[in-house]
């Protein structure tokens, strides 16, 4: 059945399910795809703060 033109009556979310959580290659590749999505905010987070942090320095 295509969801796309017809009603769906399952949910999309239960091709999720079908992970098994205490599979080890699951939990290793959940945490290498965590870790990159904090870099990723790390990174982020401390491009927009120095600008910040520049402007402090040319005030003193």
């Amino acid at each position: 059945m295509d969801c796309r033109n017809e009603g769906c009556t399952q949910p999309q979310d239960e091709d999720i399910m079908d992970i098994p959580l205490d599979d080890p290659a699951a939990n290793k590749a959940a945490a290498k795809i965590q870790a990159g999505f904090r870099g990723h905010m790390t990174r982020k987070k401390m491009k927009d703060d120095k600008p910040r942090e520049e402007k402090q320095r040319e005030q003193k």
